[in-house]
């Protein structure tokens, strides 16, 4: 029943892409966003895997050129995202608590300098966790699709399931919003 208390609009993500290699980042650098806190499982890497890719050093050298700090916030509370942190060389908050504020504000203790909410993207892959928590920070957030499904924790599976019904009461509340936000996603993930 925890779908009926949380406002349909806050699991709407500002943007949706299948990956966060598909995300323009010199136009948010230019929108003024600064701090990307992103999600690790099936954000960055699948469940299973356990070491950064040659894409994904990529990725943190040009986002990191365009002027962006990262920083991994992580629901695990495995060891797996420290070594993975630390290989790719970035700060990071595990077993952070999400969708609770929690973990967004140790990560934002842990940034280089003090941002504005307004400055801050969050990507992740559910609408439940990263979505929602990070509306709750009033974060720019980006949801991306799940990198491998097939992996997922069945913690993850339950969150799947709420999503479901949070996308069914988006889709009969609002159906433009639902079909300019949350549809693409429905169909490639759930």
């Amino acid at each position: 029943m925890l779908q009926w208390f949380i406002p349909y609009k806050n699991i709407v993500p500002d943007e949706y892409v299948s990956t966060i290699f598909d995300i323009d980042y010199n136009k948010l650098y230019s929108q003024g966003k600064r701090l990307i806190l992103t999600d690790l499982d099936n954000t960055l890497i699948s469940y299973i895997a356990t070491r950064p890719t040659e894409e994904l050093f990529k990725w943190k050298e040009l986002v990191e050129q365009i002027g962006f700090e990262v920083i991994i916030v992580s629901n695990s509370r495995k060891t797996r995202v420290s070594e993975f942190a630390t290989e790719l060389q970035l700060p990071f908050v595990k077993f952070a608590k999400k969708p609770t504020k929690f973990g967004f504000k140790k990560a934002l203790k842990l940034a280089s300098r003090k941002y504005e909410r307004s400055e801050v993207i969050e990507l992740g892959d559910q609408l439940m966790t990263d979505v929602y928590g990070s509306k709750r920070m009033k974060f720019y957030t980006i949801l991306v699709k799940a990198i491998d499904k097939k992996t997922e924790k069945w913690v993850t599976r339950c969150n799947r399931n709420l999503e479901r019904k949070m996308l069914k009461k988006a889709k009969k509340k609002d159906l433009n919003l639902y079909q300019s936000k949350l549809e693409k996603y429905e169909k490639e993930n759930l």
